[in-house]
């Protein structure tokens, strides 16, 4: 397990922008280990859906229709890179939008249980996982995974996944 710096880019939800984004870091020789891209207006979609099926008032639909209008225009990249400062320089020189925080990256052994594994021991140690992602192929032997949780639980995850 390691604490690493992930960027996280606002992208226009258009034809060409990631690869724009890739552009730029492909002039500046950084690698990207690993992406996330989630169009916004999908996670608001969610959200409004979930205030159905919970079943709970979580805010007025009319609300919840001016956020999807305005989100319908883009999508967040989570990107783990192997020079993230020099990235961030980079992408700020050509006008991204590009926020930074920390992340718990992990190689597990590919194979099934590993990440319930993980999972629980974070939950006994009350942990809340905010996200994850993730990569493998089939015939790899570790997995790549980056977890976000809150920076002021980093502390307590490393008894948490000792041995994994």
């Amino acid at each position: 397990m390691e604490k690493k710096t992930q960027l996280s880019v606002i992208l226009t939800n258009a034809p060409g922008e990631l690869s724009k984004m890739c552009d730029v870091l492909k002039a500046a020789n950084i690698n990207i280990l690993a992406m996330s891209i989630q169009n916004a207006k999908d996670s608001v979609k969610e959200l409004f859906n979930m205030r159905e099926k919970t079943g709970r008032r979580i805010a007025l639909a009319e609300s919840y229709r001016g956020i999807l209008k305005d989100s319908s225009d883009y999508s967040l990249i989570r990107i783990l890179v192997d020079h993230p400062r020099k990235a961030e320089e980079e992408l700020l020189k050509s006008k991204h939008l590009v926020s930074k925080n920390h992340v718990l990256v992990f190689k597990l052994l590919n194979k099934p249980g590993m990440l319930g594994k993980i999972a629980k021991r974070f939950g006994e140690a009350h942990v809340n996982i905010d996200y994850i992602y993730g990569s493998t192929t089939e015939d790899c032997q570790d997995a790549l995974f980056i977890l976000g949780i809150a920076e002021s639980e980093f502390d307590r995850v490393k008894d948490a996944a000792k041995d994994l």
